[in-house]
């Protein structure tokens, strides 16, 4: 949820014209995201841990479900947000 709002801000100063601070915060949120797929692949037990304090279903017994489709949710987000940062990096000329 974090990588989003920091895309969130980066957003916001693309619409105020400050595009390299937009495209770093947009790439900032890539990392953030991809990360989180990685750590939960490492540690299954982390992701766990995760959904139960954000008060989502829990299977004591198997500690990687859930993770297809955290994998699905952000396979499409950061699909967008490399489009995004593209698009902010042409448009500011770093492309």
């Amino acid at each position: 949820m974090i990588d989003l709002s920091i895309a969130a801000v980066g957003g916001i100063l693309y619409l105020a014209g400050q595009y390299g601070l937009a495209l770093a915060l947009i790439i900032l949120s890539i990392i953030s995201g991809a990360g989180a797929v990685l750590m939960a692949l490492v540690n299954p037990n982390w992701y766990r841990e995760k959904r139960s304090q954000a008060g989502l279903e829990v299977d004591l017994f198997d500690a990687r479900k859930g993770i297809g489709s955290l994998i699905a949710t952000k396979i499409l987000t950061l699909a967008a947000l490399l489009w995004v940062a593209k698009y902010i990096a042409e448009k500011g000329g770093y492309l």
